[in-house]
C-alpha cells in the first residue's frame, strides 16, 4: 500500500495499491519505494524487512490466513486426492503443473514445501511451469494452458473458469499467514488509520467474502 495521497471533502482517503509478489514488493521497499503498509503473503519477507529495521516499532499483525489448493480448468476431468506419494505426474499427461516460482513467490514456496513433504517434488520439479506471481499461475489454469496448478483458495473466488481438485493438508506446509506491517519511514497518522481499518469488522467481512480466513 502506497502513501495516502489526499484527503477528500467527505474525509475519506484515496489509496494507491501496488500488486506484486511479496518478494518483489519487499525488495522495492528495501530500495526506497514510498510504501506506508506492507501486506505480505509470506512471513519471511516481513521478517526480512524487520531485520533491516524498515518496519515501524508498532510491529506487525497477522491479518489473514489462506489454504493451498490443487486447481484445474473448469472443464477438466482431473480427479485425484492429495496424499503422500500421490501420482500427480500421471494426471498431468504431457502437460505442466503451474506454480509460482519457488525462488521468491510465496505461493510457489508453499507449493514446493508441500510437494516435498508429500514425497513427489523430485518427480515434478522438471514438470513445472513457474510463474512470477500467483496471478500468472491463475491465468495459466484459466486458459487451460496447463492441466493443473497450485494456487491459494482465495484465488478461486476471482475466477469462474477454474475449480478445486483437492485442498492440501495443513500439516504439509507452514501456515499461510499474511502479516500487515507499517513501514517506519511512512508511519503517519493516515497510515495508522488504514492499518486499523484493515483489522476492523467491516474490512474482515470483505476479506472473508473473498475467500480469506481471519483466525
Amino acid at each position: 500500500f502506497n502513501r495516502v495521497i489526499k484527503e477528500n471533502p467527505n474525509k475519506t482517503y484515496a489509496i494507491k495499491v501496488s500488486y506484486a509478489s511479496s518478494g518483489a514488493l519487499a525488495r522495492q521497499i528495501e530500495n526506497g519505494a514510498p510504501a506506508s503498509l506492507f501486506l505480505s503473503a509470506n512471513e519471511l519477507w516481513t521478517k526480512r524487512l524487520a531485520q533491516k529495521n524498515l518496519l515501524s516499532k508498532r510491529g506487525s499483525v497477522n491479518l489473514l490466513y489462506n489454504r493451498l489448493v490443487l486447481a484445474a480448468p473448469i472443464t477438466s476431468k482431473l480427479d485425484i486426492k492429495i496424499t503422500k506419494g500421490f501420482d500427480l505426474l500421471k494426471q498431468l499427461g504431457n502437460g505442466l503443473l503451474a506454480i509460482g516460482d519457488p525462488s521468491h513467490v510465496p505461493a510457489g514456496i508453499y507449493a514446493k514445501t508441500a510437494l516435498k513433504n508429500l514425497r513427489v517434488w523430485k518427480l515434478l520439479t522438471s514438470r513445472t511451469a513457474r510463474t512470477p506471481d500467483a496471478r500468472n499461475t491463475l491465468a495459466l489454469i484459466e486458459r487451460a494452458a496447463v492441466p493443473a496448478g497450485i494456487i491459494y483458495r482465495s484465488d478461486l473466488i476471482a475466477s469462474a473458469r477454474i475449480r478445486i481438485v483437492d485442498t492440501f493438508p495443513e500439516n504439509v506446509h507452514p501456515p499461510i499467514v499474511y502479516p500487515l506491517s507499517i513501514i517506519k519511514e511512512y508511519d503517519t497518522a493516515e497510515a495508522r488509520r488504514l492499518f486499523e481499518f484493515l483489522q476492523s469488522n467491516r474490512a474482515i467481512a470483505i476479506f472473508k467474502k473473498h475467500g480469506f480466513g481471519t483466525e
